[in-house]
């Protein structure tokens, strides 16, 4: 074996080691990244240090054994076939990498699956005929040759002419393939040369030391290569996280923090600056109706009429919340820009939305707050904004608002009441106050009307007007409801005398706690717990329960009414259909309201309205409670009218369940026809 040979021997094999040693990095880097070209790779790789071994054994064996030894035709099979798995490999995964190409696995395995039979069908090609060693020689080398060399310069030119500027990977793997497809194809031509006889060019046998340095460098370059890309990643997925950060993601519109930020900056450097929030008051309904599509829709519909408002009038749009959006702006010196783009904003939600056959009706309020007027910090400004937007809702849909200071102490003061009012159930502040009802003709007490007072530790006794409107934001009104339902039963309950006709209690519910599929199931609990019969209870609603959903309001009235509970129609007459509804929904009897107790003797339409109702009721079988009687003027007005019951300071005002115990002492009750009892909140 001369020198030549020998040095041969060393570069297949020192080669065979440094691909077995990138194959291990590139599956080192494959576990660590997940990417489908990193197994091609350390695949590729894996195959060229099994050629370059097994070539350089072929070679060592050459001079020992027949080249149709079976040893000799094992190696070279499995030789070849690691030639080709070796092309096929770094192709698939140089691919995938650089078209972002995601090969299947079925793929990958028919690729390699051709490869390998390629492979085994040239080097069993004439493995038996020792006449034909140089068409031998071409199939198992020079072919080997031939298609890597093409496939490698292809890919090296097609990396090459779209690589990017500062993608050193990219372009020393381009500048490795094509040197080494180059001298693969030299490599070709010189076994083409020898098949014809030509003698070999003289620099011939040391091209195999620019094969591992090529080699080497494709390695490198598919290293670097690799690095370069996760190094994109990361950057574009902070890039995202960023925005993410900074932008929401349905709207494409800043968050608040973004919002903040640029309405901080205007603050500081603008003589004046506008916040509006604007709010959509009906995603709830909007969902209920449409499901979260829905509501999807309806929030990028008003974030593109909110946004190209914004534009229009030189401002930004934001999403500050869920529902919440922003217009914000530096300029505003006046409040009558302001005004003009909260006008703007609200006709433009006001306009038709029609999704998937459905009209989505929006409905939002906006509140407007101006620096340095109303704050000198965004969060303070924001603040501010969103005292002005509740307001605004509170007075009704549709409507926007100015900050004003005294929006400041008012939520100040609705704050620190619901605080109070979470202490006040946990220390039990809520009392029942009855107050009588008297049988029209006889003037007998025929049941109480009980009324909710909460003793509150510094402010003493207050009316419902003070906090029941809190209590259904805490979402406690259902919790009050069923307390006052179950101390007026136990009250009534010790009411209820063998020799004397039942006294009846009634309640005034919420709508919450009224339109809920479990409350009669309730009622009918609270009623066998506390032994009170079902005919001495009375609940009460007012019209705009019914009104807003009459389906269901009918459904628990029957439900009530099959229980043996009596259902009354508080506040009669102040709604806008009160005929329809005594028509629709099977109601005991009404209240008529104070309103119009109080005119009755003074306003002769009044009078002839309360006639009305009362004539009608009672054409309907429904029995009729005047409430709020205060005079003696108004006691023979009603009785001379024939209402069935009647109630207010006249007779009695609301007192404790120990005066209502003395008072029936004083007052025993006596036979009359059944009447219903009202429980105020």
């Amino acid at each position: 074996m001369d020198d030549w040979a020998i040095l041969e021997l060393l570069v297949y094999f020192t080669g065979s080691l440094i691909a077995l040693t990138q194959s291990v990095v590139f599956a080192h880097y494959y576990r660590l990244f997940r990417r489908d070209h990193l197994l091609l790779w350390s695949l590729s790789f894996f195959a060229l240090a099994i050629y370059l071994g097994a070539a350089g054994t072929s070679l060592l064996l050459m001079s020992k054994l027949a080249s149709a030894h079976p040893l000799r035709l094992v190696i070279s099979c499995i030789s070849l076939m690691a030639a080709y798995l070796q092309v096929v490999s770094l192709v698939l995964g140089t691919i995938a990498i650089w078209r972002t190409q995601r090969w299947t696995r079925k793929q990958i395995s028919i690729a390699l699956a051709l490869a390998c039979l390629v492979g085994v069908c040239t080097g069993l090609a004439y493995a038996f005929d020792p006449g034909s060693s140089q068409q031998r020689m071409f199939l198992r080398v020079g072919l080997r040759y031939l298609v890597t060399g093409v496939a490698a310069l292809s890919m090296g030119v097609a990396i090459a002419r779209r690589w990017p500027r500062g993608r050193l990977g990219q372009q020393l793997t381009a500048i490795a393939l094509c040197v080494y497809g180059l001298d693969l194809l030299h490599v070709f031509s010189g076994y083409v040369a020898q098949t014809i006889g030509t003698p070999l060019w003289p620099w011939f046998r040391q091209t195999s030391l620019l094969s591992l340095i090529t080699q080497i460098f494709i390695g490198y370059g598919l290293v670097i290569w690799l690095l370069e890309n996760e190094r994109d990643r990361a950057e574009s997925a902070t890039d995202a996280a960023e925005r993410l950060r900074l932008f929401d993601q349905l709207t494409g519109l800043p968050n608040r923090s973004q919002m903040l930020d640029h309405l901080g900056h205007q603050m500081q450097h603008a003589q004046g600056a506008a916040l509006l929030l604007v709010r959509l008051d009906n995603l709830g309904n909007i969902a209920v109706a449409s499901g979260m599509d829905g509501v999807d829709v309806a929030l990028a519909s008003s974030a593109e009429r909110i946004e190209e408002i914004a534009r229009a009038n030189g401002l930004v749009a934001a999403r500050p919340g869920a529902d919440h959006f922003a217009v914000h702006g530096a300029g505003f010196g006046a409040d009558g820009g302001a005004q003009r783009v909260a006008e703007q904003i609200l006709a433009a939600l006001s306009l038709p939305l029609f999704w998937s056959g459905r009209d989505l009706a929006l409905e939002a309020s906006v509140g407007i707050a101006l620096a340095p007027r109303d704050a000198r910090t965004a969060d303070a400004l924001q603040s501010c904004a969103e005292m002005a937007r509740a307001r605004a809702h509170r007075d009704g849909a549709m409507r926007y608002r100015f900050y004003a200071p005294d929006l400041d102490a008012e939520a100040k003061s609705r704050l620190a009441l619901q605080s109070e009012l979470r202490t006040a159930f946990a220390n039990s502040e809520f009392r029942l106050e009855f107050q009588p009802i008297l049988d029209g003709w006889s003037l007998e007490i025929c049941g109480f009307e009980a009324l909710v007072r909460w003793h509150h530790p510094q402010r003493g006794r207050l009316l419902p007007d003070a906090f029941i409107h809190e209590l259904e934001p805490l979402g406690l009104i259902e919790a009050l409801d069923k307390w006052v339902i179950e101390q007026a039963c136990l009250a009534a309950r010790n009411w209820q005398r063998a020799d004397h006709e039942p006294l009846t209690v009634a309640v005034n519910v919420s709508a919450h706690s009224f339109q809920r599929r479990e409350f009669a199931a309730m009622i009918d609990a609270i009623l066998e717990r506390t032994g009170l019969r079902a005919a001495c209870l009375e609940i009460e609603i007012i019209e705009s329960i019914a009104l807003e959903h009459p389906e269901r309001a009918a459904l628990s009235i029957d439900r009530l009414r099959e229980i043996g509970v009596r259902v009354m129609l508080d506040d009669f007459g102040t709604g806008f259909s009160s005929l329809k509804h005594l028509r629709q929904l099977p109601f005991d009897g009404l209240k008529i309201d104070h309103s119009f107790v109080v005119d009755v003797l003074i306003d002769p339409r009044d009078a002839a309205i309360v006639r009305a109702m009362l004539a009608l009721a009672h054409s309907l079988g429904l029995e009729v409670v005047a409430e709020g009687i205060e005079t003696a003027a108004q006691l023979a007005w009603f009785q001379a009218a024939g209402c069935d019951r009647l109630q207010g300071f006249h007779f009695h005002r609301s007192m404790e369940q120990q005066a209502v115990i003395e008072l029936l002492q004083l007052h025993p009750p006596v036979a009359t026809p059944p009447v219903a009892q009202d429980i105020v909140l």
